[in-house]
């Protein structure tokens, strides 16, 4: 056993009680004072006091001895003795060194703390608020969405953690959101996958838990370490929201997460949005509309005055929401269609400005006579043209595949050495399209009007995942601007859809062409918000996205009604409900090409439609 000598081992133990922080120097400044005035108090005593005639008493000379200490000022007015003198020096000089050191404590006490709080270590206090794991531009979205559902609510509350400094993190949100309504952000700082950083935000008393990470496998280690706190917790009403990107790590997710655990497939939802808006513009900005908090959004609601009713029969008499389906015991059925009968405890879904109790009118009275009859347009072959290579590539693919007619073809172009083949499905995966890759130069003119020649029906353009956000973005808009233009060359108008990283450049892309629609991650974050804030929504989303159950779709006006007189949307509902559809909205052109979204639209106004409107309805798959 190695032994030091008694001063090692003496300042030994004091680097130890140093470590221990500003409690223990401060109770070691408060024993040395005590000792110190104790032996001043006493040794002045004994010594007589000032003048040396013994008098006065302990507690009065151990008093005047810790004013010494305190105050050095004092010694100047002092009078006594020599041995008096002495002693009060010598306690006087030791609180000089006492006070310094006590100042110089509390002064890096006061600084830790302040440094502490500036890095977001602090315990939050709050509750049934919602945690945000990871920074992003996600996290503008996140919030502004949020800040609009709180609005009404007092107190609403939403904790950010990340590994990003808090100051900055606040920095950013306040030039990024402009109003935050009744709504708190409170920012911490930690490591998304610690469980003992993860304690400060509550978890405890807190709603739903977003996890906003770009990296699979983080999200999985961080939902872990949810779950591990909320069952130390008992919170058994809290659950988590994630995104996944990878489809194989899906799987995983769930059972990290258990029954508390919303994920998201990140490539599918993504993926099939652009696929739909290849062949119907303006699909992007209807799930927009529908996953924002701001305007109509999805409600589910209990009106026992619905009881009997049809989805039909409940439309008609409903003067500023669409009834799209009900939930009944726990299951959510969307489209249920006319043999569905509302009974005791079913609850409608629906879309509407705000979440009001339905109130039923008396039933429309429909123009019949307007009624068209027709049936859904044979799908034609579709040639889709994708410009550069992501991990997406294989999810898109087969999408393309699924909802495409035999004899259909798929067009990848990227840069040399970018196309991983192992990654893309063989050509015996795909029933009804042919897989064309090409390697060539993308940012090339002239190799671009040779893929445009081709006439391809829609564009889709990927975002690099190997350059920088803004790189990609950059080369993105690039493209747009050629394409655009060899468009105007060759007298054709082909719908393209871009992959945006950053929501401003977003806004740059749709200022070029009005038509163009670009697909971002700003999507996922509305769809977490939104299952965030409702739960239940997931399940609705999944049923509105998928290709087996009731999806959204845009048919033409002339299915559902004449056009030679106008219309309201009454009629045009009846008229969509005969084929077993809900119509939730429209998309009417304006004369300069140009068009424009209604969702849950007035529902007396009278239109006139013309032969390339189209009607958004919900329908089978």
């Amino acid at each position: 056993m190695k032994k030091g000598t008694i001063r090692q081992k003496i300042r030994y133990w004091f680097d130890n009680l140093m470590s221990k922080g500003t409690r223990s120097l401060l109770l070691l400044l408060a024993v040395i004072t005590i000792v110190v005035v104790l032996i001043g108090g006493l040794a002045a005593l004994a010594l007589g006091g000032p003048d040396g005639s013994g008098g006065g008493s302990a507690g009065h000379s151990i008093w005047f001895t810790l004013m010494h200490a305190i105050n050095t000022g004092v010694l100047a007015k002092e009078e006594g003795t020599i041995a008096y003198l002495a002693v009060m020096t010598v306690v006087t000089l030791v609180g000089i060194f006492i006070t310094s050191f006590l100042i110089g404590t509390i002064s890096n006490a006061i600084k830790e703390k302040v440094t502490d709080l500036q890095r977001g270590r602090s315990l939050v206090i709050e509750n049934d608020h919602i945690v945000v794991i990871g920074f992003d531009e996600n996290i503008t979205t996140i919030i502004e969405e949020l800040a609009i559902a709180y609005k009404n609510q007092p107190n609403g509350v939403i904790v950010v953690i990340a590994e990003k400094d808090k100051v900055e993190m606040e920095e950013i949100i306040k030039e990024r959101v402009s109003d935050f309504q009744n709504f708190r952000v409170v920012c911490r700082h930690g490591k998304p996958d610690s469980v003992n950083d993860l304690r400060v935000c509550s978890l405890e008393t807190c709603k739903s838990i977003i996890v906003n990470l770009k990296d699979d496998f983080m999200t999985v280690k961080t939902i872990l370490a949810c779950e591990y706190l909320l069952n130390e917790y008992a919170n058994d009403n809290a659950y988590i929201v994630a995104t996944v990107r990878d489809p194989q790590v899906l799987h995983p997710a769930k059972i990290a997460g258990g029954k508390r655990a919303e994920i998201l497939n990140f490539h599918k939802a993504i993926t099939r949005l652009m696929i739909q808006s290849g062949r119907h513009p303006g699909m992007s900005e209807i799930l927009s509309k529908l996953l924002s908090f701001e305007g109509n959004e999805i409600y589910v609601e209990e009106n026992p005055s619905l009881e009997g009713l049809s989805l039909k029969e409940i439309n008609l008499r409903l003067t500023d929401a669409i009834a799209i389906g009900m939930e009944r015991k726990g299951q959510l059925l969307i489209n249920c269609g006319e043999e569905s009968i509302f009974r005791d405890g079913d609850k409608v879904i629906k879309i509407a400005l705000d979440d009001d109790p339905m109130i039923l009118s008396d039933r429309a009275v429909i123009d019949e006579s307007l009624f068209a009859e027709g049936s859904d347009p044979v799908e034609d072959p579709h040639t889709l043209l994708v410009l550069g290579s992501s991990d997406m590539l294989r999810q898109l693919i087969v999408e393309e595949d699924t909802v495409s007619a035999p004899g259909s073809k798929v067009i990848i172009a990227a840069e040399a050495g970018r196309i991983d083949m192992d990654l893309l499905p063989s050509q015996e995966e795909l029933s009804h399209t042919e897989l064309d890759v090409r390697e060539c130069k993308i940012y090339k003119r002239h190799i671009l009007e040779r893929l445009a020649a081709e006439r391809p029906s829609s564009i889709i353009l990927v975002s690099d995942p190997e350059l920088s956000e803004e790189e990609s973005d950059a080369r993105s808009l690039m493209l747009q601007l050629q394409l655009n233009d060899i468009a105007e060359d060759f007298g054709v108008n082909i719908p393209l859809i871009i992959e945006m990283n950053n929501t401003r450049n977003q806004h740059l892309s749709q200022m070029m062409r009005a038509t163009d629609f670009v697909v971002s991650s700003n999507i996922t974050a509305k769809m977490m918000a939104q299952i965030a804030e409702h739960r239940q929504n997931k399940e609705i989303l999944n049923d509105l996205l998928s290709d087996g159950g009731s999806t959204i779709y845009m048919k033409n006006i002339s299915r559902y009604i004449s056009l030679e007189k106008p219309a309201d949307f009454y009629t045009l509902g009846a008229s969509a409900a005969r084929y077993g559809e809900i119509a939730i909205g429209y998309k009417r052109f304006s004369d300069n090409g140009t068009f424009t979204i209604e969702i849950n639209p007035s529902k007396l106004e009278n239109i006139n439609f013309h032969d390339h409107d189209d009607l958004i309805v919900i329908a089978k798959g």
